[in-house]
């Protein structure tokens, strides 16, 4: 048993494939083609240049998609040995790849790596199909080692990566707490810049790619739907804007009228529901002293 193989698979059209990593290390390069692959209930697409990275005992299906130049996979096994061999003084493959941070999970090389790596798996699996060459055997462990590296390196970039974006999704949901907590209060985008040590203008972009709003109309909204309750509650209007953080009740009359269509009173006689007349009052008395 050779302690790594080399193959290319050429897939015409569309159809799915099962790969299983067996006793192996097993990286599987998409050359040409999209698709996606499935493991469990969890799918996940790839594209050109992309790679899965599979562990001993682990399994996938590759979906590839439609695409009239067709799909090239590349596939490379490696035994936990062949890693232990090649490895030298201050890189341990077995152990690198013993803690890759992905299990069948995508992982997009940088442009240069992947054209390195998709030519070094190609020139492993033609190997064999040539006539021997002067140190030949010297030459494939080379070709070996440097392909390895090149994917351990695509691997733990790609680990840097997620957790960049895993901090800022976690810093993001800090954000979303600190506000519901503090919805009742003066909050500005500088609170939020000293509170959490980061740019107002970071948390302004996250804030629009996260719910569409900025974080001004974020918290506006909020704090119109806890006033939207207390109004369900009956409280009169003199509390309602009060209590739900607005700074004066004109503001959150517009504010109110503008969101949902009507403006308090009425929104609270749509309720039908019997509450204290004080308090109907009171939304009365306070919407025409704004003179609407």
């Amino acid at each position: 048993m050779r302690d790594y193989t080399a193959q290319k698979y050429e897939f015409a059209e569309a159809k799915q494939r099962q790969f299983r990593a067996g006793k192996y290390y097993m990286i599987l390069y998409i050359a040409r083609g999209t698709g996606y692959f499935t493991v469990g209930e969890q799918m996940r697409l790839l594209g050109t240049e992309d790679m899965l990275v599979l562990k001993p005992g682990e399994q996938v299906t590759l979906h590839a998609g439609s695409g009239k130049h067709g799909h090239r996979i590349l596939e490379l096994r490696v035994l936990p040995d062949c890693l232990r061999e090649l490895s030298g003084e201050g890189v341990r493959l077995d152990e690198g790849f013993a803690f890759v941070p992905y299990q069948v999970t995508a992982v997009h090389a940088g442009s240069r790596d992947s054209m390195l790596i998709k030519n070094l798996v190609l020139e492993l699996s033609e190997a064999g199909e040539q006539e021997p060459c002067y140190g030949e055997a010297l030459y494939e462990r080379n070709l070996l080692s440097m392909l390895l590296i090149l994917t351990l390196r695509a691997c733990v970039e790609a680990d840097r990566v997620h957790k960049r974006q895993h901090s800022r999704h976690v810093m993001m949901d800090d954000i979303f707490v600190y506000i519901r907590e503090h919805l009742t209060e003066d909050l500005t985008l500088d609170d939020l810049e000293r509170e959490f040590f980061v740019s107002r203008y970071h948390i302004c972009r996250e804030f629009k790619r996260l719910t569409g709003q900025t974080p001004h109309a974020y918290i506006v909204k909020a704090r119109l739907d806890l006033c939207r309750k207390f109004i369900e509650q009956g409280k009169p209007a003199s509390e309602v804007y009060r209590l739900g953080g607005f700074g004066g009740y004109n503001h959150f009359f517009r504010a109110f009228k503008k969101e949902y269509g009507m403006t308090p009173m009425q929104y609270y006689r749509s309720l039908q529901v019997d509450v204290p007349a004080a308090s109907g009052q009171a939304v009365t008395s306070a919407e025409s002293s704004t003179g609407q």
